[in-house]
């Protein structure tokens, strides 16, 4: 069934025609949604409330619940103070084609687009879809894939696909993946991820919040995802956490994650924690970053980082990247490996092939490789080019033999 919502409309017509539309997304929330419904609004036009989907249904289907614009351009949701699409425990939803804005930072207290799952018995909720869409002005989060199960099981989502979206001006997050976090445990909430052709950036953070806030992309209790061709900018800049920073890109406590042919940069951080380009944190294993671009980031270019109470850190990539000037307040290498040594710490992980450029910094100590933490072990890195000027060194390392420098070249410029 298709309906149709136009500020023409009026909620006491079938709303199954374009000449019969509704008027309000109260009328669409008061409708039991089957799959193969699809909700069309009308572009150009501009509707208030707040989009809920409550318990639809757990069962398979391949035909989606479809919310999208129709005419030329973009119809607007605007949310207010709430979240402007919430939905939880269903599967098989697209939201394609729409512009979702809240009241800002300061007003807003809900996300953009927000996927739940609460579900217990390991239940993933799949066909998940977020294309073209633009979404600002919310306190939390851009679009957010979450999961907290009721019974602390690995439920979640399957298949979710989030392309062609820009995201800004939002506060803790532009687009974050998180669900149970059990490091004692093998499981994973998510599977199969994927995030491209996104832009996101001005998402500054809160500052209140005592833990890292200001993320552009984070993918989190991952197993198989992808972020690639998108772009992550100016975010973080609020973040005053002295416990951990914001990153444009990264993942954390996941598995096989892939994040390439990305660029991310001028992102920062209002505390002396991170505000980098990318980074694989705590718990990441058998993952890789290769062909992206970072540079003029408060923080590492790219960071590997293994935090205490973190899975074992295993098995990554790092190859066929640029840093250029990242490392621009603090003491960051535009490749930099930290560890607590937490679970065995950082180990059996390649770095090759990457490029680091590192100038003088005003409000920082850059160099081009930073590698003195404890608990790192197999560490090893090779056909890397290092070129720095001025006073900045190339590598930064405690002498130790589980890191191992081969066949790098180190220049002044």
């Amino acid at each position: 069934m298709d309906y149709y919502i136009s500020q023409f409309g009026k909620d006491s017509n079938t709303g199954i025609s374009l000449q019969h539309p509704w008027r309000s997304i109260d009328r669409i929330n008061n409708t039991r949604l089957n799959p193969g419904d699809s909700v069309w609004f009308q572009a150009g036009q501009t509707f208030k409330g707040n989009v809920t989907l409550f318990d639809l249904g757990v069962e398979y289907s391949a035909e989606p619940i479809i919310f999208r614009s129709y005419g030329e351009g973009k119809a607007t949701i605007d949310a207010g103070t709430g979240s402007g699409f919430l939905c939880s425990n269903t599967n098989g939803v697209h939201v394609i084609d729409l512009k979702i804005i809240g009241d800002g930072i300061d007003n807003n207290n809900g996300s953009g687009i927000c996927f739940f799952n609460t579900l217990p018995g390991h239940k993933k909720l799949s066909n998940i879809l977020v294309d073209k869409v633009e979404v600002a002005g919310f306190k939390q989060t851009g679009i957010c894939i979450g999961a907290d199960p009721i019974d602390g099981t690995w439920s979640g989502f399957r298949n979710v696909k989030i392309t062609h979206a820009i995201i800004h001006d939002n506060g803790d997050a532009g687009v974050n993946c998180y669900g149970v976090w059990n490091p004692e445990d093998k499981g994973y909430s998510h599977q199969d991820i994927y995030i491209g052709y996104c832009r996101v950036y001005r998402n500054d953070g809160l500052v209140e919040k005592e833990t890292h806030t200001g993320n552009g992309i984070v993918l989190g209790q991952v197993n198989v995802g992808t972020i690639e061709y998108c772009l992550a900018y100016e975010n973080g800049k609020l973040n005053s956490s002295e416990e951990g920073g914001p990153v444009g890109i990264w993942t954390w406590d996941s598995n096989r994650v892939l994040i390439q042919c990305n660029e991310s940069h001028h992102n920062r951080t209002g505390s002396g924690k991170d505000g980098g380009g990318f980074d694989l944190d705590g718990g990441v294993r058998n993952s890789i970053v290769q062909n992206n671009y970072s540079h003029d980031n408060d923080g590492a270019g790219f960071l590997l980082a293994q935090f205490g109470g973190a899975r074992a850190y295993n098995r990554n990539v790092i190859r066929y990247n640029l840093s250029e000037n990242d490392g621009r307040k603090n003491a960051y290498g535009g490749i930099h490996v930290w560890s607590t040594g937490a679970n065995g710490g950082i180990r059996d992980t390649t770095i090759y092939q990457n490029m680091v450029i590192t100038s003088v910094a005003e409000n920082g100590d850059p160099v081009a490789v930073d590698c003195i933490s404890e608990g790192i072990h197999n560490i090893r890195f090779y056909n890397n080019t290092f070129i720095t000027e001025g006073k900045v060194s190339h590598i930064r390392c405690k002498a130790n033999s589980a890191v191992i420098f081969e066949d790098n070249s180190c220049l002044i410029n």
